[in-house]
């Protein structure tokens, strides 16, 4: 795995490498096989944390840590701070020895790579992309990037574009495969079976929809959305699990002040038939409220605040309701709304008409459908990539 001689000639072209700061001290190792997951975007710490759990399903001892390009210390708890400099890169890869990299998406950096190669330790290239093509072509030496891309052992792409722009670009052909995206939801919320059967017996044949992390200043829009859904099934049924739990007993004295018959959770451990809007004010995982709700709307994105990852609801069967400002989860927002697994309201006046268009239940199920696929397609993917590693390790004796 001799560094070849294109990749030396541009290196040396982008001048001294070595004057990164001192590697900051790393965790202690680890026993057992250490990977290596090289990410360019904190989006991607999911996925790898989802491949991280399904490795260890079984009890092996593997630790897949995580670096990023661009790290800050409120990602500490998820990910190092990606080597800069040669010398930091070599005393990275001697503390850790790990047994293979990951390579995730793309943004491919010489030196890094090199490094890696120089080192001799396995490497496979994921949820590959065109990312960093472009950027290199202007100091590029003729046959770097294909001895780059050389080294990565399978090549597993995004998309069909991805995967001919790579072989064009060098990567060797009988070792590219169009995969599709990792997993990159977490695990799918808990919530007690017994628990969710007492409240669906007690709802019966109610039609419930849910607004979850709801802002406070919100309580006016949904009480809206509320009475005009509620035109077309008069036992509907809002519930409310509000961002921060103290204000739950706000909610409920405005929407009461509203005209509307409600009860907290703490007060009744089921809705009576009477109650229109039921505020939660207990700490109940809402993979409970997730799964009664066919239909769920996403809190604060009327008004940008902070708010819930779609995927939560999509991965449990629930149809999403969201407005425009979904940050930080606009690429799981995006990817719903891409296969019309998800509906998006601009106004708080298309809140009302969108739940009432929900109560149809074929409607309803088709989004939910829509969205289990978008959640769950990368699953296989993941899988996949699990048995990659797997053959991997047993190949490498451990």
């Amino acid at each position: 795995m001799a560094r070849s001689l294109s990749i030396a000639v541009y290196l040396a072209s982008l001048g001294s490498s070595d004057r990164a700061a001192r590697l900051t001290d790393q965790p202690p190792r680890p026993p057992g096989v250490v990977i290596w997951a090289r990410c360019s975007d904190p989006e991607q710490l999911t996925a790898i944390e989802t491949l991280h759990r399904k490795l260890t399903e079984d009890g092996d001892p593997v630790r897949v840590i995580a670096t990023l390009r661009d790290w800050t210390e409120s990602l500490s708890a998820r990910a190092l701070a990606e080597p800069k400099g040669k010398a930091n890169i070599r005393a990275f890869i001697s503390h850790w020895r790990p047994t293979m990299v990951i390579w995730v998406r793309g943004d491919l950096a010489p030196l890094l790579l090199a490094e890696i190669r120089t080192a001799q330790v396995p490497s496979m290239l994921v949820d590959a992309t065109v990312d960093g093509l472009e950027q290199m072509t202007g100091s590029w030496v003729p046959g770097a990037m294909r001895s780059l891309l050389s080294q990565f052992d399978p090549v597993l792409t995004i998309d069909q574009n991805a995967a001919e722009r790579l072989i064009r670009a060098g990567a060797r052909p009988g070792i590219v495969r169009v995969s599709g995206a990792m997993e990159d939801c977490a695990p799918p919320l808990p919530c007690s079976d017994a628990e969710r059967r007492e409240l669906a017996q007690s709802i019966g044949t109610r039609p419930v929809w849910l607004a979850v992390s709801a802002d406070l200043h919100e309580w006016s829009e949904l009480c809206a959305a509320h009475v005009l859904a509620s035109r077309r099934a008069h036992r509907l049924l809002l519930i409310v699990v509000p961002r921060d739990s103290a204000d739950a007993a706000i909610f409920a004295t405005n929407l009461r002040s509203a005209g509307l018959h409600v009860t907290l959770r703490s007060q009744e451990p089921e809705p009576a038939e009477p109650t229109q809007v039921y505020v939660i004010d207990t700490d109940e995982e809402l993979g409970l409220w997730y799964r009664i709700a066919p239909t769920t709307y996403l809190g604060g994105t009327l008004h940008g605040a902070a708010t819930r990852d779609p995927f939560e609801a999509a991965a449990l069967g629930s149809a999403v309701l969201y407005g425009p400002q979904v940050a930080p989860f606009q690429k799981h927002a995006a990817r719903l709304n891409a296969a019309g697994a998800s509906r998006l309201i601009r106004s708080a006046t298309d809140l009302g008409p969108a739940v009432e268009t929900l109560l149809a239940v074929d409607k309803a199920a088709i989004l939910a459908h829509a969205a289990w696929d978008v959640t769950s397609r990368g699953a296989d993917v993941t899988n996949r990539i699990v048995g990659i590693i797997q053959r991997r390790l047993a190949e490498l004796g451990h």
